[in-house]
């Protein structure tokens, strides 16, 4: 296992590591945490929720190891994909235009000339068997490990962007299964890529991952990078995006949330 504080050369290209809990109580978005929980933030439900959390953590710490990888890869755009290494990613693109008129993909914020794109992914390992509690109590543990995995993927992208000298203004990180990238069966093409069983990452035939408390996706910087919905995916998309997965549409669909 690699160290944490390797040295930031080193951090350019690979790592693989772990964070404790500890380390990422300050990124936690409690915002998200309360909308899991239909609570409202600033209530005494809510400062209530949080406590009973912090102390869970506080007594798992040493059961919970949060577990990260990242790649820094080489990269070009070549119209909707990317290609990383000469690894071919193709993308979906808005088929409705946003407010400033344009219709939006990912590989719109890498650059054809030549640029460099982050691969991660983050995964909460739960060493405590949670058979035995109420309800409550687990599912309490369900959605903190599922805000460490996300804590972890925003302070990995902290590390990122100060040791790669990225502007944390231009920087994004677009998940696999968020609307950015609604296809699932990318993670098939980041396991090529990174081999995510290095962090005990498994892959079901959907390309969901196990444990459930992970998240995949990339880090990219570009001066006009920011987060948008890749919103409905017409037919005749769906044709060329799947032959361009080199999947048959049907069998598409199944990887598609967005799909209308």
């Amino acid at each position: 296992m690699v160290s944490s504080s390797m040295v930031s050369e080193e951090w350019n290209w690979f790592m693989i590591s772990r964070y404790s809990v500890y380390q990422l109580l300050d990124v936690i978005s409690w915002e998200h945490f309360f909308y899991t929980w239909n609570v409202k933030s600033g209530t005494e439900a809510a400062d209530h929720l949080k406590q009973e959390a912090l102390q869970m953590l506080a007594t798992l710490s040493d059961k919970l190891h949060v577990h990260y990888l990242y790649q820094l890869f080489d990269a070009r755009s070549d119209e909707d994909d990317i290609l990383l290494d000469n690894h071919r990613i193709p993308f979906l693109r808005q088929q409705m235009p946003n407010s400033e008129g344009y219709c939006l993909c990912v590989s719109d914020f890498v650059r054809p000339q030549g640029d460099r794109v982050g691969v991660f992914a983050t995964s909460v390992e739960c060493l405590y068997d949670v058979s035995h509690d109420d309800p409550y109590t687990s599912l309490l543990l369900q959605t903190m490990s599922d805000r460490l995995a996300e804590a972890a993927a925003e302070y990995l992208q902290q590390q990122v962007a100060a040791s790669v000298g990225w502007n944390t203004s231009h920087i994004i990180r677009p998940a696999v299964g968020y609307p950015m990238i609604p296809d699932m069966s990318i993670n098939f093409l980041l396991n090529d890529l990174c081999d995510l069983s290095q962090i005990g990452i498994r892959l079901t035939e959907n390309g969901m991952m196990q444990p459930h408390a992970s998240v995949s996706g990339f880090i990219m910087s570009h001066p006009h990078a920011h987060y948008f919905s890749i919103g409905p995916v017409s037919e005749e998309q769906l044709v060329d995006y799947a032959r361009r997965r080199g999947f048959p549409p049907e069998l598409m669909k199944k990887y598609l949330d967005v799909y209308s």
